[in-house]
């Protein structure tokens, strides 16, 4: 379990989205169960797109699951990185790609995953974003976004403050994507625990939209 193939050390996972497992083992393991909750989702012949990817490790997660993930990201250097990193997980690859300008082109998928982007933009341009998610789902297909609840905001992190342009409230975000997807249902989420109820009192909301 410990050991690699050669009798060498495994290396062990340390970071994801900024967050050490070393400092804040906790909130590790919360970013990793969004990712489990999107995943419980998937079946094994899915083709799956992780939109906004970061550091890889929900891409990893995904690939578990399903037949192949694509994991997308505007960091250049990050997904060079990512595709050295995980170049053994086969069904795993990693590309640069501007979510604000996705090539009429590009692939599509049977599902879309996308954790902790949308609060990062505009609504303008996080309308065009969610848009282009539309545009990126095969027919009959679905998407798993997931944003900070703007009712925590009272108890998040300056680099949370800084870095957020917009926080949505649940009745908020249901009513954003449900202007783009046919049917939008909306979960809240405090640490690993995915509810359907006291949507205010929860730290973090997940929204399953069918396109």
């Amino acid at each position: 379990m410990f050991r690699n193939k050669n009798g060498g050390i495994k290396k062990a996972v340390e970071k994801i989205e900024g967050t050490s497992f070393r400092d804040t083992p906790l909130d590790f393991f919360i970013l990793l169960a969004r990712y489990k909750f999107a995943a419980r989702l998937l079946e094994k012949q899915h083709r799956v797109i992780d939109a906004g990817g970061g550091s890889g490790l929900g891409a990893v997660f995904l690939s578990k699951f399903c037949k192949q993930v694509i994991a997308v990201d505007y960091d250049a250097e990050l997904v060079a990185h990512n595709q050295k990193e995980f170049s053994e997980i086969k069904n795993l690859e990693f590309k640069t790609l501007n979510l604000l300008k996705v090539p009429k082109n590009f692939p599509r998928f049977d599902a879309l995953v996308s954790m902790d982007v949308v609060e990062h933009f505009p609504i303008k341009d996080s309308s065009k974003i969610v848009k282009n998610y539309v545009n990126l789902i095969k027919p009959g297909g679905f998407a798993v976004i997931g944003t900070p609840s703007a009712y925590s905001q009272s108890f998040a992190s300056q680099r949370r403050l800084d870095s957020h342009f917009h926080e949505f409230e649940p009745d908020e975000f249901k009513s954003f994507l449900s202007k783009y997807f046919k049917n939008v249902f909306l979960f809240s989420m405090t640490d690993e625990v995915v509810s359907l109820t006291f949507p205010k009192m929860a730290w973090y909301l997940m929204a399953l939209c069918i396109k």
